[in-house]
């Protein structure tokens, strides 16, 4: 079986976490022994006009890359151009690809661009669509009439969409009532198995250690609320004299502002910027509790990362989220200070069998796993 897999989100050597997660999926593909090759068309902006660079690479996992990055000043109009779009990816598959490799299904990843680029290049080869969609902002591009029209198309024609969760597949579906609850299956994202595992944790005897992983960045609609959970730390130590410690991972234009709202309150907070994914592993296993205050979730990665190495969880209870955190392994909030006060008071009270949690979530987002549940799909649609 053979998989062109189409992305407009892709790591590269200059944003290696841009889109880590379609590459999880694609490398998840791979350990099946499914033959795939990426086709990943980037838009970047530039000082130049307008150029496009190609690179052809094997992965770590000896997937057979083709990387088309375009570089322009016009990074915004040129994203949106989705002729033209479409027209370089099926370019550079003609010039880099077909001559050696003749899918059986164009798999997809975001209906915009990448789902759009796929959809002409799967009725291009006359073969089979399939979208996996990990988007939470289909809502805005439904508001663009050129767009709009486009997108509902491009899922109508698909013949699988797999969302990363529940919450997703029913907010398309509350959106897009076109489509029939039968096209959708739900895969969801890949957690490194091997890096995030359970591990006794040691008891903190005067202190207790919060861990929180984002990018702390400023947009004209937050998606994350750190000031909420340090705020209400900040509270929670006042009240009942406990000695908080909270790390953050991750960078940001935020992160003075954080830093100042930090001292201001007199919580003990540790900026740690930038970690890889092992050195997170390993500041989870230390933190007693992961945080995590958010306005929209669609799968929540870093919320199964903390679970898979026992720590229990305090989040925001929206999107996804309510999917995997409950009663045994974590709080749920809803985003007021007032609530965020009594969910640390209540977390911190509970007692949590870390093990427990970590087995529960152990093998269901692994990388075979999630390459599996594909497979299934690529062989009942073959069927």
């Amino acid at each position: 079986m053979k998989v062109l897999f189409i992305s407009s989100w892709y790591p590269t050597e200059n944003n290696p976490n841009f889109g880590i997660f379609v590459k999880e999926h694609a490398t998840a593909i791979h350990s099946t022994g499914t033959e795939i090759k990426i086709l990943a068309v980037l838009t970047e902006q530039s000082h130049l006009l307008f150029s496009i660079k190609e690179q052809i690479y094997l992965d770590e996992s000896g997937t057979e890359t083709v990387e088309i990055r375009i570089l322009t000043r016009f990074k915004n109009l040129i994203y949106h151009l989705i002729p033209l779009q479409n027209r370089i990816a099926w370019y550079y598959y003609k010039k880099l690809i077909s001559d050696s490799f003749s899918p059986d299904f164009v798999h997809s990843n975001v209906v915009f661009p990448a789902g759009m680029m796929g959809d002409f290049i799967s009725k291009k080869l006359r073969k089979t669509h399939i979208i996996t969609e990990h988007w939470s902002k289909i809502a805005g591009i439904l508001k663009k009439p050129y767009l709009s029209g486009l997108t509902k198309k491009i899922y109508k024609n698909a013949n699988r969409i797999l969302p990363v969760s529940e919450f997703l597949k029913n907010n398309m579906m509350d959106l897009m009532p076109v489509l029939k609850s039968d096209k959708f299956r739900i895969i969801p994202n890949v957690i490194n198995s091997e890096t995030f595992t359970y591990k006794k944790k040691d008891i903190h005897k005067d202190e207790i250690h919060f861990c929180a992983i984002a990018t702390w960045a400023t947009k004209k609609i937050p998606d994350k609320k750190p000031e909420l959970f340090i705020e209400a730390l900040a509270k929670v130590q006042e009240l009942t004299e406990k000695k908080i410690v909270l790390t953050m991972v991750g960078g940001g234009d935020r992160l003075n502002e954080l830093i100042q709202l930090s001292k201001k309150l007199k919580l003990n907070t540790k900026f740690t910027g930038y970690q890889t994914k092992a050195s997170i592993a390993e500041i989870l296993h230390i933190s007693d509790y992961y945080i995590h205050a958010s306005t929209v979730e669609t799968f929540g990665v870093v919320i199964v990362e903390a679970l898979m190495t026992g720590t229990p969880v305090i989040c925001s209870n929206v999107g996804a989220l309510p999917e995997l955190i409950n009663e045994s392994n974590g709080i749920l909030c809803e985003n007021t200070i007032e609530e965020w006060v009594d969910g640390i008071n209540k977390l911190i009270s509970l007692k949590y069998d870390n093990e427990t949690i970590a087995n529960n979530v152990k093998n269901k987002f692994s990388t075979i796993n999630v390459g599996e549940s594909i497979l299934k799909i690529y062989t009942d649609i073959s069927n």
